[in-house]
């Protein structure tokens, strides 16, 4: 009976958690602002950052699992609630912009391209690292994870980074994480596909950015 009451307060408190995350979002875009959505990108290098870092041993994301995350990042989108514009690859074909100093700068690359296409604000999604799940939705040999951002600029200039929501996660078993237990019943007791585990970050940066 004790272990019943256990998860019971458990499953409360992260429900109770999810609620008040999802009344968190930005007020930064109004709704007569153009916003440019920015294709998914994998930062190699440092200075592709616009936070964080690059994590030693980093894989390759091929060309067809960015076209996927693209896909799926749209489909999530309101396009009837903001003015969007959607960059494709050749948008963002060509070197990166150099800040005063000679630097290149990622902050001014995506701000820039941002202008090109009359958008004021730009949402530039990244994905550090995607592991795809080793088995079954019943059990797995290894599981899925993500590591991904999601940054709202400001392109007028001054130029700014006004927000960024970052969703790092490997699923894990709900006996080696009991503070799990709202993201296990969410995904229905089942073992979630790569892409599957990526939409729940862009679920979250929808809402936190007030996209």
């Amino acid at each position: 009976m004790k272990l019943r009451h256990f998860f019971l307060a458990v499953l409360c408190f992260a429900l109770i958690s999810g609620c008040q995350k999802a009344e968190e979002s930005s007020r930064f875009i109004m709704p007569d602002v153009v916003v440019a959505i920015a294709p998914f990108t994998q930062p190699t290098q440092t200075s592709e950052l616009l936070s964080g870092f690059i994590p030693e041993g980093q894989k390759e994301i091929t060309d067809k699992k960015l076209a996927e995350l693209d896909a799926l990042f749209h489909s999530k989108l309101h396009s009837d609630k903001h003015k969007l514009v959607f960059l494709s690859q050749a948008d963002i074909d060509s070197p990166m912009a150099k800040d005063e100093r000679g630097r290149r700068n990622a902050l001014v690359t995506w701000a820039e391209r941002a202008a090109r296409a009359g958008a004021a604000m730009i949402v530039v999604p990244q994905i550090i690292e995607l592991q795809e799940r080793v088995g079954g939705e019943a059990g797995v040999i290894s599981a899925a994870s993500v590591n991904e951002d999601f940054y709202l600029i400001d392109a007028r200039k001054p130029y700014a980074l006004l927000q960024r929501s970052h969703f790092a996660e490997e699923q894990q078993s709900l006996a080696s994480d009991l503070t799990k237990i709202g993201s296990f019943f969410r995904r229905g007791g089942k073992w979630v596909s790569d892409l599957e585990l990526a939409a729940e970050g862009m679920d979250k940066a929808v809402k936190e950015l007030g996209l």
